[in-house]
Formats: structure tokens, C-alpha cells, sequence
């Protein structure tokens, strides 16, 4: 029993019980429900079509775009003043609400690229306010303030919707494409992308996504529901006004957001059902409805801060691993991932990475002033000083993630100092972080994964079609991941949740993502700090096969055994300027160093282990 159980929560398939599920609720008005309950299941799916929006741009990308019963007021006004021209086509309704969402939605986000996150969300929080105003100044199209009565007798397609049976079938159809739309989208590369947004716009970035480009797809394909939910709510009420979109509401789709899971999926049915069957569905809710919604979203965020799919999905991984464990110590030679590490087996055409006369200062303080440096294929070149030296600006500076006030930045002989950190990545530049950088709601796979994001596009359609070039790209980005997780023995922590590792296994793991691009220059920022002993020999024996691949290297770290134990060249800063570069054992006898960084006596050089000697 116990294997069974583990092998049905650790199927790739079980998309299938939803599917199913959808599939039965589709077929509810041909059981005989009564038009009342069906009227609810229309409310619930359209409340579906506008948290799922809510869900992508906000619980997915991290992007606070708050403005979608905005966008639903301007779906239903358009099929209200279709209807008042004599058109009531579903279909047509919802094509042209998608162009007027997708414009709003990209108008409204538009300030995201220059605003704060909370700037943002205040913005598009009281979007909703223009309403009433803006149906006034088009009182001829819109009625005003009286709005828009009789939207009655749609068709789709042109097919009578003539019955309430009709109309929600239209309607959880719609939901529940949408779904298989997001759900296709966060499990996929497009999905890694945003979510790399959400855990630090610079790690997308590093990994070569367009900041400017994710956001605003966001704020657009998160607009795109709401426009199709406000056609199907201007016929599910008959009426269109401004006082149906209100602040009230706004709340509402956010507190069904939160309480359903806001990086979920199927967060967005949990959430819009228990609004539409609870809170929408008392009376005497409204005048005591900001109380309640705070209340929700007090307690969810603290209790249930992942929201009630949350709590479901991370007891059922945490059943799946302690069944895992269980049949692992019944039988320890049935092994259910292989966990052994193993001997990296590739190639890495590194390339020359030169910085020429490189200077940087922040207000009147010089962070970098006229530093030369290089590093070669096949070589560890390591950077060392004191903190404060500007080690991680000029790191920074070759990564792209500030601009120089000076100097050029050349790989493989071509200067890349005017392009983005972006463009940077994609041309070959791999970096890691001070502070690991490790999405929350990423599966260990999916880190190492998100690596290869550097390698090719996105192809949001090719991923909501599950075309053949996505599966196939699928396939080698996993096996991309699994070949480098397999080197620091993690393929036994596959789907775990990366960001509840201990911090040595994150660093070595931020490692493995970078590796995982095959990038022409890798950039490691102190991947040794907070390691233990074990895990330091692990990273050393990492750098030594990715020096041996062919890769150029490039290493800050304060673990001075650790650096001249395994660099090539090494490198010493001091308040901006570079002080010396030699081999290890030129710096270890360099008076200079020795006064400015390793102190009165020479530090005495680190054994290297078996198979690991530096180039001769």
C-alpha cells in the first residue's frame, strides 16, 4: 500500500484528476441542477477567469498589478455597447475585450517599469475609481451612472445562449481553457522566467531574461482573463454600471487570491468559490466586508501564507518524502532516485574575458578606479581584498548589472559594455551571488533548470500548445539539470523545495545553475562562505572539472586557503585599485598583500586533493 500511495503522489500525470473534474462540471446542467445553483457556478467562474489573472501577473511574477475589476468593468462596457449596436456574439464580445485588456493592461503597467512594487499596486488598486467618471464622460454609450440594462439573448458563435445552463457552460468552458493556459505557462520556461522575476529582477536578468519584457508581458497576459470574465459578467447580471465594480470588490478578488494560493493554479477556483459561496452570498456581508476580507487576509498571510492549495500541496510532498523514506530504509537496495555524485562529462568553450581601464563611483566615493584585468579559458582567476575593496563592483561591472563611468568590458576580444545584463548572459556571462538567490517556490530541478534559460527563448505558445519543440526542449533542459545536479550529489533532492536547503547545499546548487547555461566566462561571488568542510571539497572539485571543461573562471572569495589552493592567477584589490596579480605563490610573498590583506606572515598554501593540481 505504502508504494502504491508513493508511486501515485509522485506521478507526472496526475493533471489527469482535474482535467476530469472539468470535464464533469461542464456536463452539470445536463443533470438537472436548478438555474440557482448553476448561477453561482457562473459567478464562480468568472471570479475564476479574474483571480487567475490576478494569480500570474501578482502570485507568479511578483508584479503588484492590482487593477483587474478595472479591467473587468472595461470587458463588460464593451459587450454593453456591442449589445446596444445590435451585437450580442459571445465570441465577438470576447475577442475585442481581449484587445481593450490587453491595451489597459499594458497602460496600467507601464508605470511598473519607473515605480516601486507598492507605487504599482496603489496605482492600479485605485484604478477602479476612473469608472464612474469615465462612463459619465461617455454618457452616450455608456447610460452613466444609470449604466447599461437588457443584455439578454447572447449568442456564441451563433449559438442561442438562451438559458442559465447555456450561459454557465460558456463560462466555466472559458475558466477552465484559461487555466489549462496558466497552468501550460508556470510549467514551463516562461513560468521559471517569472518566477526568477518574483525572487530578484537582477537573477532574471543574470540568466538572461528581458526585465522590461517579463513585466510587461505580465501586466498583459494577467489582464487577458479579467476582459473575457467582464463580457461573461455583463450577461450573467443583465446590467452594466459603474457601481458593480467597486473597491469592495478589488479587495474581495485579493483576499481570493491570497486565501486560495496565489502561486497556484487551482488557487483560483479554491479562492473564487469560497467567495461567491460564502462572503457574496450574505446580505448583510457588504457593510461589515472590509472587516472580514482584512481579517482573511491577516490570517491566511500568517497562518497559511502559501494559501489553502498551499497547505494541500506541501503536506502531500511531505508525505510523498516520508514515504520515500520509508521504502528506502525497508529496502535499501530498491534506491528511488540515484543520489551518488558523479564525474562532470563536457565540454565549456570558454573565452578571453578583459577589462580595460574600468572605473565606477557612487556619489563621491570611488568604488573602482582605472583596474585592468583578465582571465583566460581553462584558468581559475581569483579576486581577492579586504571588503570594500571592489571586488563585487568590478564583478558587478563585468556581469552588467551596473554600468561603468569608464573603461570597456571585452569577451572573446568583443566589447560588451554597452549591452545589458541580459544580453550579457545570453552572450556567454554566468554569475552566482553574495546571498544565494533561490526562488521559494522552486523544486531543486527547477533551479538547476532555470540555468539553461540562457540557451534559447521562451515560446509562451509553443508551451500553452504543447507543441513538439517544447517537449523536446523540456527533455534537454532536464537532462541539462540532472547531469550537473548529478556532480554535487543532489539528484536525490530533485523535487524538493530548494530554498529549505541548508546554505551549503543552496551555494553549490547556485553553482550547478550557472554551470547548467554553459556560459563562456562564470563569475562566482564568495561560493565558498558558510560551507562546511565536506561541502567545500565539493565545490573545489566542481571548479577544478569546470577549469579542466575549458571554462573561464572567475572567483571572489575571503577563504584564503581555499583560493590559493585552487587559482591559477590571482588577483588583489585595495579601495578600488588593483595592488598586484601573480600566481598563489607570487601573492603569498608579495609585501605589498601581505601588508594590505594576509598579514605578516605568508599564508601557507592548501593541499590540493588528488586529482585536482593546478596547471603547470
Amino acid at each position: 500500500m505504502t508504494s502504491f500511495v508513493y508511486k501515485f503522489l509522485s506521478r507526472k500525470d496526475l493533471w489527469i484528476l482535474p482535467l476530469g473534474l472539468f470535464v464533469i462540471v461542464l456536463l452539470l446542467p445536463a443533470l438537472g441542477y436548478e438555474a440557482g445553483f448553476l448561477r453561482q457556478m457562473i459567478l464562480i467562474s468568472i471570479y475564476t477567469l479574474i483571480v487567475a489573472g490576478l494569480n500570474l501577473s501578482f502570485g507568479f511574477a511578483g508584479e503588484v498589478v492590482l487593477g483587474q475589476v478595472a479591467i473587468l468593468a472595461f470587458g463588460a462596457y464593451t459587450a454593453g455597447i456591442l449589445s446596444n449596436h445590435g451585437v450580442v456574439d459571445l465570441s465577438i464580445a470576447m475577442g475585442l475585450s481581449l484587445v481593450v485588456a490587453a491595451v489597459v493592461g499594458l497602460v496600467t503597467g507601464l508605470p511598473g517599469l519607473r515605480l516601486s512594487h507598492m507605487a504599482l499596486g496603489l496605482i492600479t488598486f485605485f484604478l477602479v475609481l476612473l469608472i464612474p467618471p469615465l462612463a459619465l464622460a461617455w454618457e452616450s454609450e455608456t447610460g452613466g451612472y444609470t449604466g447599461i440594462f437588457g443584455l439578454l439573448d447572447p449568442t456564441f458563435f451563433g449559438i442561442p445562449i438562451d438559458t442559465d445552463g447555456a450561459l454557465f457552460f460558456v463560462s466555466a468552458l472559458c475558466a477552465g481553457l484559461w487555466l489549462i493556459i496558466f497552468r501550460n505557462l508556470v510549467l514551463s520556461r516562461y513560468g521559471l522566467a517569472l518566477r526568477l522575476l518574483k525572487e530578484n529582477p537582477l537573477l532574471a536578468s543574470s540568466l538572461g531574461q528581458s526585465v522590461r519584457s517579463l513585466r510587461l508581458t505580465a501586466y498583459v497576459v494577467g489582464s487577458l482573463p479579467a476582459g473575457i470574465a467582464g463580457v461573461l459578467f455583463a450577461y450573467a447580471t443583465a446590467y452594466v454600471a459603474p457601481t458593480s465594480f467597486t473597491l469592495q470588490l478589488t479587495i474581495a478578488v485579493l483576499a481570493a487570491s491570497v486565501v486560495g494560493g496565489a502561486q497556484s493554479v487551482y488557487g483560483a477556483v479554491v479562492g473564487s468559490a469560497l467567495l461567491v459561496l460564502g462572503p457574496l452570498n450574505a446580505d448583510a456581508f457588504e457593510k461589515y466586508s472590509l472587516i472580514v476580507y482584512g481579517a482573511f487576509l491577516v490570517l491566511v498571510g500568517t497562518v497559511f501564507a502559501t494559501g489553502l492549495t498551499g497547505v494541500v500541496r506541501n503536506g502531500t510532498d511531505r508525505l510523498r518524502r516520508a514515504l520515500e523514506r520509508q521504502l528506502s530504509a525497508s529496502d535499501p537496495t530498491d534506491e528511488v532516485v540515484g543520489s551518488s555524485a558523479e564525474t562532470l562529462d563536457l565540454t565549456i568553450p570558454g573565452e578571453a574575458l578583459t577589462v580595460r581601464g574600468a572605473s565606477r563611483s557612487f556619489g563621491e566615493v570611488k568604488a573602482i578606479a582605472d583596474v585592468d584585468f583578465s582571465a583566460q579559458p581553462g584558468r581559475i582567476t581569483a579576486l581577492i581584498g579586504a571588503n570594500g575593496a571592489g571586488k563585487t563592483t568590478l564583478l558587478n561591472a563585468i556581469a552588467g548589472a551596473i554600468t561603468l563611468d569608464g573603461g570597456t568590458v571585452e569577451l572573446g576580444g568583443v566589447d560588451v559594455s554597452s549591452m545589458s545584463a541580459a544580453q550579457r548572459a545570453r552572450a556567454g556571462v554566468g554569475r552566482t551571488f553574495q546571498t544565494p538567490m533561490i526562488p521559494a517556490s522552486m523544486s531543486v530541478e527547477e533551479v538547476a533548470a532555470s540555468g539553461a534559460l540562457i540557451n534559447g527563448g521562451l515560446k509562451p505558445l509553443s508551451a500553452i500548445l504543447r507543441l513538439p519543440a517544447f517537449r523536446r526542449q523540456r527533455r534537454e533542459d532536464a537532462t541539462v539539470a540532472r547531469d550537473a545536479l548529478g556532480v554535487v550529489g543532489l539528484l536525490d533532492k530533485l523535487d524538493e523545495p530548494a530554498s529549505k536547503l541548508p546554505l551549503s547545499t543552496r551555494r553549490l546548487l547556485e553553482v550547478v545553475r550557472a554551470v547548467a547555461g554553459k556560459p563562456k566566462v562564470l563569475l562566482f561571488d564568495e561560493p565558498a562562505a558558510g560551507m562546511d568542510d565536506d561541502a567545500i571539497d565539493e565545490l573545489r572539485a566542481l571548479l577544478l572539472q569546470l577549469r579542466d571543461a575549458g571554462a573561464t573562471i572567475v572567483l571572489i572569495e575571503h577563504n584564503i586557503s581555499f583560493v590559493l589552493g585552487i587559482a591559477d592567477d590571482v588577483h588583489v584589490m585595495e579601495l578600488g585599485r588593483m595592488i598586484a596579480s601573480g600566481t598563489p605563490a607570487e601573492i603569498r610573498a608579495d609585501e605589498k598583500v601581505i601588508a594590505s590583506y594576509l598579514g605578516s606572515r605568508p599564508v601557507a598554501p592548501a593541499v590540493t586533493p588528488t586529482g585536482g593540481g593546478q596547471h603547470e
